[in-house]
């Protein structure tokens, strides 16, 4: 059987989709901030990429949530190293709790 959908019940989707994948989004944008002053302050103009597609977020409490994933940072003189960060992020104040990160070879 085939399910057609409206174009009006298609937006609705759509929307409805968009609004429950921005809270975690602005938690992974919070989170990513907070772990990218951390690698600053330990390696100065550091140039640092976040694996997004490895970005994982579960709730912790009623409007806590952990993110945690992978990324690398390329130092000055260009070596590359590997790093794990987590953070915990209350959505409803959209602040960090807490951030850290992880150096792996």
């Amino acid at each position: 059987m085939k399910t057609i959908l409206t174009a009006s019940a298609l937006a609705m989707i759509i929307a409805a989709t968009a609004f429950a994948n921005e809270p975690a989004s602005m938690d992974v944008t919070l989170c990513q901030q907070a772990v990218k002053a951390q690698v600053q302050l330990e390696h100065d103009k550091a140039k640092i990429d976040f694996g997004d597609q490895d970005t994982l977020t579960s709730s912790s409490g009623a409007s806590q949530v952990q993110v945690s994933g992978k990324g690398h940072f390329t130092r000055k003189d260009g070596t590359k190293k590997h790093f794990r960060y987590t953070c915990m992020v209350d959505s409803a104040a959209g602040r960090v709790l807490s951030a850290s990160f992880e150096k792996v070879d």
